[in-house]
């Protein structure tokens, strides 16, 4: 979720003071703390802008589960697939904010794969503090979001999300982004007894990757739940 209630407490702002500042009503302001109502990409970022969080994301923030066998962390350096066409890395703005790109063109499945190449990013930027907080990442220099399709990863990833990836090693059984060929597929990575790339939908096969041309990319951080655009 988008933690609203809580930023905006810890901000010292009251439903009734959010809501004269964006022009809605009380109740408005409860339904999206409550999850009760979609928000718009523009009210999103009135809101971001209302509560200073300095981020235009086109999305809600929502974080993994992490629990023990199926955590999702942050690790180090950016995808290949991104840095190789020559985009521009993530850079950081000053102490608190970081600009990440986000790659409309990269499709990363949840099924049975699949592959766009990004020409260009927008820079959406987030508070570190945020980023550190509700998804616990130490390292901002190499993030990067793509988008996330098919339901294989249900119903630890929504269908249809954002992906925020993370460059870099992976352990044994956290989900990662993997190319095979020239597809990308998000699925949970299993390193003994055999490599195999599994999905937490059981009604999908496992994908054995020895014997395949196949690059681990990095790991999945945390999502981005799609509103209403």
């Amino acid at each position: 979720m988008f933690m609203l209630k809580e930023i905006r407490e810890t901000k010292g702002i009251t439903q009734i003071q959010l809501a004269k500042m964006l022009g809605v009503s009380e109740r408005t302001i409860r339904k999206y703390e409550q999850e009760e109502d979609s928000m718009q990409v523009g009210m999103f970022k009135k809101i971001m802008t209302a509560l200073d969080m300095s981020s235009n994301s086109p999305a809600i923030l929502q974080k993994v589960s992490s629990n023990t066998s199926k955590s999702v962390q942050q690790s180090p350096k950016n995808t290949e697939i991104i840095s190789s066409k020559g985009v521009s890395l993530p850079q950081t703005l000053n102490d608190d904010i970081v600009s990440i790109p986000f790659y409309e063109d990269i499709t990363a499945s949840a099924g049975s794969g699949a592959y766009n190449e990004a020409e260009t990013a927008e820079q959406l930027n987030f508070p570190k503090s945020f980023l550190r907080q509700y998804f616990g990442i130490v390292s901002f220099n190499n993030l990067s979001i793509i988008i996330g399709k098919g339901d294989s990863m249900y119903p630890t990833l929504p269908k249809n999300c954002y992906l925020l990836v993370q460059n870099g090693s992976v352990s044994d059984g956290e989900i990662c982004i993997t190319r095979i060929e020239d597809e990308l597929y998000v699925k949970r990575l299993q390193k003994r007894p055999k490599l195999k790339l599994l999905s937490d939908n059981k009604a999908y096969d496992p994908i054995e990757l020895e014997g395949e041309n196949f690059e681990i990319i990095g790991r999945v951080v945390g999502y981005f739940k799609k509103t209403t655009l």
